[in-house]
């Protein structure tokens, strides 16, 4: 199953965010090109909520025209569930206006981050991996 490609440093970018932000859920864009990200732009949750996000408009435009004028496209959504589900909820399913892009999905478990990676469709949400590395390497990346 295709999966995403992300780096250490990316995902470490996220995590940052998603730790800063709480208690409220973060939420950010991923851009790049063939499912491998080479940009994580945050953006402002204009619902300052625990439990629901809505991208602050001019931040989520600015953010896919800064992709665009790069050559890149929107390879993923990202944001956090400080207070659960482990994974994408119906509300995250049913809102998804992005069926293209991945979701990942930051989630506490034990106290620690972790982050999931999923395709909504028409079955619900289906997690598909989430490789450390670029994409090029001669086995893939490494899941996390």
């Amino acid at each position: 199953m295709r999966g995403i490609y992300i780096s250490p440093e990316q995902l470490q970018q996220m995590l940052e965010h998603v730790t800063e932000q709480a208690p409220n859920e973060a939420c950010g864009l991923l851009g790049g090109s063939n499912s491998r990200v080479q940009q994580v732009v945050p953006v402002k949750n204009a619902a300052e909520s625990q439990v629901r996000y809505r991208m602050d408009p001019a931040e989520q435009v600015s953010a896919l025209f800064g992709f665009e004028e790069r050559g890149m496209e929107l390879v993923a959504i990202y944001h956090s569930h400080p207070t659960g589900p482990p994974g994408p909820s119906s509300i995250d399913i049913r809102e998804d206006a992005y069926p293209d892009a991945f979701q990942l999905i930051w989630f506490l478990e034990a106290g620690d981050w972790v982050c999931r990676a999923y395709r909504y469709g028409d079955r619900g949400a289906v997690e598909v991996p989430l490789c450390l590395g670029s994409g090029d390497e001669e086995h893939g990346g490494q899941n996390q």
